[in-house]
């Protein structure tokens, strides 16, 4: 079973469960921002206010979500002892910290000094957490397409972080221009394609297959979905490398597009695999924070017709905010349920104290909001990206929050469920006369 090994082969749950409580804070924080400053998305896109939220969303929402799924689901997926268990206690708290300072500098006008140092501090909190998951997989090697995947997208996300600290030395030292040049395009592509999408094909496939029930199939679609994200971050390194080297700006151009038409194929090989594992489920009704996460995939062919209509920018937003940010809820509320329901109750046995099902510790009352909340905020902030809009933008921000409060809500609901209903065998409980 790996329900006691979940728990005792990775990191303690409180380092993994602190960490998504502090994702789902910091999306609620997101949108309060955005409601008070809401051109930051209807405007410049490149504004302080705008690239701030951007690094909030991706850094404290969905990376900190990530590394703190990390402290527990190699162990899962790898069918191993996590290496360095504590290292969380240190890569954890050196993460949110960089990246709270790495938004505030963004956010009073890029500052050389707080962006260099929060994004050194963001790059050697993800580089040890890759080098945790290459430690555990080295000892124990994936044997599926799902689980290489998985370790592939974080060392993606440590490149990422890598580019965008270049990024920063680019903004205040020319020296670091002229080396590197400006790679904004493939920071931006092996994050969201390169860790965030191919982290949720290769997660979400093992996640959706255990909350499904559904089992077998063939894996192909995994194995070129990750055969096809390389080919993305390679032709965007060379789009980026050509420029700097001298080469035709044709060769630049092609790489460009040819990388675009990669993501394409990634994201329908993700839409069908997803299709063939429901279709193959034994479980016929799905939980709604399940639902949610196939929800997500409807963005995919939303971010294709905006850029075939020219507008990359809006397809990105439809990608981060839809795709990336329903799928990371959805299963926001399932690893959460899965973490502390084991923690607390895993080791039952007694039929006279039965542990509680897993989806007796949410409210289900807040699943619709929050599926409506952040549905609607994704689809509203494309619309405002597209058309400039400041109306489309304060809809966007209010359902978000709306949306993001309601999923704090529920996530903090299942560690006080947790905390409340401590399960003690009955052979163990100390009795008075």
């Amino acid at each position: 079973m790996t329900l006691p090994r979940a728990a005792s082969g990775g990191a303690h749950p409180l380092l993994p469960v602190s960490a998504l409580v502090g994702g789902a804070l910091a999306l609620v924080a997101g949108a309060a921002w955005l409601l008070a400053e809401p051109q930051a998305i209807s405007g410049f896109v490149g504004s302080p206010g705008s690239v701030a939220l951007t690094h909030l969303f991706t850094l404290l929402f969905v990376t900190l979500i990530y590394l703190g799924t990390l402290q527990q689901l190699p162990a899962v997926l790898l069918v191993t002892d996590l290496e360095w268990r504590a290292s969380g206690w240190v890569t954890v708290p050196l993460f949110v910290s960089g990246a709270v300072l790495l938004v505030w500098g963004f956010a009073s006008g890029f500052r050389p000094i707080a962006l260099a140092a929060g994004g050194g501090a963001v790059v050697v909190a993800l580089g040890i957490a890759a080098a945790q998951v290459l430690a555990t997989a080295r000892k124990s090697p994936p044997k599926d397409p799902a689980s290489r995947g998985l370790v592939t997208a974080v060392c993606y996300m440590f490149l990422a972080v890598t580019l965008g600290l270049l990024l920063a030395g680019a903004r205040s030292s020319p020296l670091v221009a002229t080396a590197v040049g400006y790679p904004a395009t493939l920071h931006q592509t092996t994050g969201i394609i390169g860790a965030f999408m191919l982290g949720i094909v290769a997660s979400g496939h093992k996640l959706l297959s255990m909350f499904a029930l559904s089992k077998g199939g063939p894996l192909w679609r995994v194995r070129a979905a990750i055969a096809l994200t390389h080919g993305v971050v390679a032709l965007s390194a060379l789009a980026a490398v050509a420029p700097l080297a001298g080469w035709p700006p044709t060769l630049s151009r092609i790489a460009s597009d040819a990388a675009i038409l990669l993501v394409s194929f990634v994201a329908a090989m993700q839409f069908i695999e997803v299709g063939a594992l429901l279709r193959r489920r034994l479980r016929r009704r799905l939980e709604a924070p399940v639902e949610r996460y196939v929800l997500a995939h409807a963005f995919l062919p939303l971010a294709g017709v905006m850029f075939a209509v020219g507008s990359q920018t809006a397809a990105a937003v439809a990608l981060l905010l839809g795709f990336v940010g329903l799928a990371v809820s959805g299963m926001l509320v399932k690893i959460l349920s899965f973490l502390t329901w084991t923690s607390a109750f895993g080791a039952a046995r007694d039929a006279a104290a039965p542990p509680p099902l897993l989806k007796d510790l949410s409210r289900a009352w807040l699943e619709p909001v929050i599926t409506a909340g952040l549905t609607l905020g994704a689809l509203a902030a494309t619309l405002a990206i597209l058309t400039g809009s400041l109306l489309a933008a304060r809809l966007a921000a209010s359902a978000l929050l709306v949306g993001s409060s309601a999923q704090l809500l529920q996530v903090l609901t299942v560690v006080m469920r947790t905390l409340g209903r401590q399960w003690r065998p009955a052979s163990t409980a100390v009795t008075t006369k």
